[in-house]
């Protein structure tokens, strides 16, 4: 949405002397963008069933608070993509939308009759989510463009992760679970205090006898791994930030342990498994673990990517 929307709609009574305005609340600004607060909440609404059943008023409201934030930055990132790629003038074709929505009927399994019942349990029509699909697709495609010829995996980078991780024989891989809390960006020593004193008291609910899955369901502000109760799964060495997997690997089956700050936030964090898995030869996992390797440089660079365009983007976040 652009500035000369104004973010103010006005509702006049006809016929009559007395008149109400209905006046949106600006969430942010985003260079020439407008994000309202009814476009972060209509984004939150499909995940308030789940807040909605926490019992604890204060707990409801501050997860209700972090989920509208975590919503707001997607947006933020979302805004920022699409004016670059307009600047680009990159598009997406009506049947590139068509084959995404062939490749995620035939996923999911789905008819059409599915599809539009999972739109309509949604809140979506057909048209909008053709336009969620379009700003995904053009998303995807400029982080591809902006990050495809920084991302180099080497065959020798391929044997080095083998090397260290795989070739004695046998390999570790741990199952983890994390309850995450964000540090907003640019945010100054008290905030980052508060969210380090939020996460301890999580620490202390899951240590004094609370489900660590159903703390993660309630507070966590991943929004990847929330909904399966903070689950990260198997993961070997090298494939998360230094600080969780020093943490992790040096933790006892069961062990709640954090918060440990690591990237944009706390991390709370159960070992839920260990297991040792007999080493495959190289040739057999080789490209299998270049595809892992060059995913998790993806990720890095995609974020670096996004954290820059923050900095030459004029941002007020008001919400």
């Amino acid at each position: 949405m652009r500035c000369a929307a104004a973010g103010v709609a006005g509702l006049a009574l006809l016929g009559g002397v007395a008149h109400a305005r209905v006046v949106e609340k600006i969430a942010a600004l985003v260079g020439d963008d407008v994000i309202l607060e009814s476009e972060v909440k209509e984004h939150a609404e499909p995940f308030m069933a789940e807040v909605a059943a926490i019992q604890n008023q204060p707990q409801r409201a501050a997860r209700v608070a972090a989920l509208e934030r975590e919503v707001l930055e997607r947006l933020i990132d979302e805004h920022m993509m699409m004016q670059q790629a307009t600047e680009l003038k990159l598009t997406i074709t009506s049947e590139e939308i068509d084959r995404t929505i062939e490749q995620i009927k035939k996923d999911q399994g789905f008819g059409d009759k599915e599809v539009r019942e999972a739109l309509l349990r949604q809140g979506m029509s057909v048209t909008s989510w053709r336009q969620e699909l379009r700003k995904q697709l053009l998303g995807t495609r400029l982080i591809q463009i902006a990050v495809r010829d920084k991302v180099n995996v080497t065959d020798s980078d391929v044997q080095n992760y083998y090397d260290r991780n795989l070739k004695a024989g046998s390999s570790v891989q741990v199952r983890a679970s994390h309850i995450f809390i964000t540090i907003p960006e640019n945010a100054d020593t008290a905030v980052v205090l508060e969210r380090q004193a939020f996460a301890i008291k999580l620490l202390e609910r899951v240590k004094a006898g609370e489900d660590f899955a159903k703390v993660a369901k309630e507070v966590s502000e991943d929004a990847n791994t929330r909904n399966d109760g903070g689950d990260l799964g198997y993961f070997g060495k090298d494939m998360l930030p230094k600080p969780i997997e020093e943490l992790v690997f040096s933790m006892r089956v069961g062990e709640v342990r954090g918060p440990v700050r690591a990237e944009r936030g706390f991390h709370v964090i159960k070992l839920v498994d260990r297991k040792t898995n007999d080493a495959k030869p190289f040739a057999e996992i080789k490209e299998q673990l270049r595809g892992q390797l060059m995913q998790k440089e993806m990720d890095r660079l995609k974020k670096n990517y996004l954290s820059e365009l923050r900095k030459k983007t004029l941002i007020d976040i008001r919400l």
